[in-house]
C-alpha cells in the first residue's frame, strides 16, 4: 500500500496564507494524477506560521518550509515500498477525512491532534508499536510536563482511531491502545447559577445601558447558547414576527465565521418575549449609532458588533466587525467582579505602550461565560423539559451528551420527580391509565429502560 505515491522534482508546492495578521500559511504539494482512480491528488496539508514580525520576511520563510516538507515527502516516498510509518499513516489518514468531517475546526482540531502523535512517537515502523510504547510515551510526557492528562487522553483516542484504521486496512494484527488503560478521569460536576443567582444576573443587565456586550450575555443566559454561536448571529438569523433565532455558524477564537460544532448544533430556538423586546430595541439603537457612523444596517450585519475607525483613501471610515470572543471574556470578567459574581486576586496601575495608564487585574475566579450556558439547562431541568427538548435547544449532538453533562443536576432534580408519585396521587389517577391495557405500558417501560439503563438489578418487567 502507498502512502502517497512517488512525488517528482517537478511537483509543484502551493502556499495559502489563511491569516495575514499573524502570517499563518498552508502549504501543499500536488502529486499528479491517480493511475487508478484519474483524480488528481496532493500532498496533506501543512500549517506554517512565520516566526518573523515583517511581512517581507514571510515569503521566504514559507519557501523555506516547502523546500522542508517537499524533502520529508520524498522521504516518504522512497518509503512506499517498506515499512509504513507511524505518523504518514496519520498523515494520510487525517487527509482522507478533510472532506467527510462535518466542521472546518473539528478537522483542524484532528490536525493537531496528530501533530501532537507525531511529537510523541516520532514515526516508527506501523507495525512495531507496542502497548509497552503507547505506555512510556505518556509517562514521559507526564514526567516532562509536556501535556495535561486531559491533552494525552485526546492524543489517545485519536491515536487508537488511526490504530483501528489500519487494523482494519490489515496493515497490523492489532490495535496496541487497546491494552493501554489511562487514568480515571476526573469530571468536575458543572458550575451554574441557581435560579435566584440567575435572577439577580438579568435584573443586572436589564438595569445596563443596552451594547453589543450586554446583548451576547442575554443571548448565554437565556438562550444556552456557546459564545461562538452568540457572536456568529446576524440580524437575518432573528425573526422577530416568530421570535426565533436561527444558529446556521459561529466565530471562532481565529476572527473566522465557522459551520456550528456538529449538525445538531445548527437549529432554530424560540425567543422569550422578555428577550424578543430587549433585542428590538436593541437593532434600533445599533441602527441610530450606525447612523451617526455613516454606516448602514443590514441582515448581515452582526447583533454583537464591535465598531472601530480606521484609515481609507478618503479618510476615516468606520469598521464594523463581530466582537472578537477574547474581547468579551475580558469584558465579562470585570462585569462579574464588578456586580459580586466574581473575583480578583490583584490590581495593580500599568502605563502602556501609548503611555496611558490602566489598571491589569490578575487572578480571576468565579463566574465564567460558559456556565450561563449550563445555567439555560439547569433552568430546563427545574422546569420538568425533557431530554430531547434540552437538547436540541443546546445543540448536543446527542441525547446521551446532555445525559452525561447534567446527569447530576438530573439527580438533584429527582425528589421532585418522586413527590409526584406519592400513593394519594397513583389512587386519583395510576400512572399507566394513559395505556390501553398492561402490556403496551410494560413495552414502552422497557423502552424506556434502554435508553437510561436501571442500574438496579432488583427492577424486572414481564408481561
Amino acid at each position: 500500500m502507498q502512502l502517497l505515491g512517488t512525488i517528482k522534482k517537478t511537483a509543484r508546492g502551493t502556499s495559502e496564507c489563511i491569516d495575514r495578521t499573524k502570517g499563518a500559511y498552508r502549504i501543499y504539494f500536488s502529486l499528479g494524477k491517480d493511475p487508478e482512480t484519474g483524480r488528481y491528488r496532493r500532498s496533506p496539508s501543512r500549517r506554517v506560521h512565520c516566526r518573523s514580525k515583517n511581512p517581507k520576511n514571510w515569503p521566504s520563510e514559507v519557501a523555506k518550509a516547502l523546500e522542508a516538507y517537499r524533502a520529508e515527502l520524498e522521504g516518504a516516498s522512497s518509503r512506499d515500498n517498506g515499512p509504513l510509518g507511524l505518523s504518514d499513516y496519520a498523515d494520510r489518514f487525517h487527509a482522507n477525512r478533510e472532506s467527510t468531517m462535518g466542521s472546518p475546526l473539528a478537522y483542524e482540531r484532528e490536525g493537531l491532534d496528530i501533530r501532537h502523535i507525531r511529537e510523541l512517537f516520532g514515526n516508527p515502523d506501523l507495525d512495531r508499536l507496542k502497548s509497552d510504547d503507547v505506555r512510556a510515551a505518556y509517562a514521559k510526557a507526564r514526567k516532562e510536563g509536556r501535556f495535561s492528562e486531559s491533552e494525552i487522553r485526546r492524543i489517545h483516542i485519536k491515536l487508537k482511531q488511526i490504530m483501528e484504521d489500519a487494523v482494519d486496512n490489515d496493515l497490523v494484527g492489532k490495535n496496541p491502545c487497546r491494552g493501554v488503560k489511562l487514568p480515571k478521569q476526573n469530571v468536575e460536576a458543572r458550575k451554574a447559577l441557581s435560579v435566584d443567582e440567575a435572577a439577580r444576573l438579568l435584573a443586572v443587565l436589564l438595569e445596563e445601558k443596552p451594547s453589543s456586550f450586554i446583548t451576547c450575555t442575554m443571548l448565554l443566559l437565556l438562550c444556552g447558547l456557546r459564545k461562538g454561536e452568540a457572536l456568529g448571529l446576524s440580524w437575518e438569523d432573528y425573526d422577530p414576527d416568530a421570535r426565533t433565532l436561527r444558529v446556521v455558524k459561529q466565530y471562532t477564537s481565529d476572527r473566522t465565521l465557522r459551520p456550528p460544532k456538529s449538525k445538531m448544533s445548527r437549529r432554530k430556538i424560540s425567543v422569550g418575549n422578555e428577550l424578543a423586546d430587549y433585542l428590538d430595541r436593541w437593532k434600533a439603537i445599533q441602527r441610530s449609532e450606525f447612523d451617526s457612523f455613516a454606516v448602514g444596517q443590514t441582515g448581515e450585519t452582526p447583533i454583537v458588533h464591535s465598531i472601530g475607525i480606521v484609515d481609507a483613501a478618503d479618510g476615516k471610515r468606520a469598521l464594523v466587525t463581530r466582537m472578537d470572543g477574547h474581547n468579551y471574556s475580558r469584558a465579562f470578567r470585570l462585569f462579574a467582579a464588578k456586580n459580586g459574581f466574581g473575583s480578583f486576586e490583584e490590581s495593580r496601575e500599568v502605563v502602556g505602550s501609548d503611555g496611558v495608564k490602566r489598571t491589569r487585574y490578575t487572578g480571576y475566579s468565579g463566574l465564567k461565560p460558559h456556565e450561563l450556558r449550563h445555567t439555560q439547562a439547569t433552568l430546563l431541568v427545574g422546569a420538568n423539559a425533557d431530554i430531547k427538548t434540552i437538547q436540541a435547544r443546546l445543540g448536543h449532538a446527542s441525547p446521551s451528551t446532555t445525559l452525561s453533562i447534567y446527569s447530576h443536576f438530573i439527580e438533584a432534580n429527582d425528589p421532585k420527580a418522586a413527590s409526584v408519585q406519592s400513593a394519594e396521587r397513583l389512587k386519583k389517577r395510576p400512572f399507566w391509565a394513559s395505556f390501553s391495557n398492561r402490556h403496551r405500558f410494560g413495552k414502552s417501560l422497557r423502552r424506556m429502560a434502554a435508553l437510561v439503563p436501571l442500574t438496579d438489578s432488583s427492577w424486572h418487567l414481564t408481561d
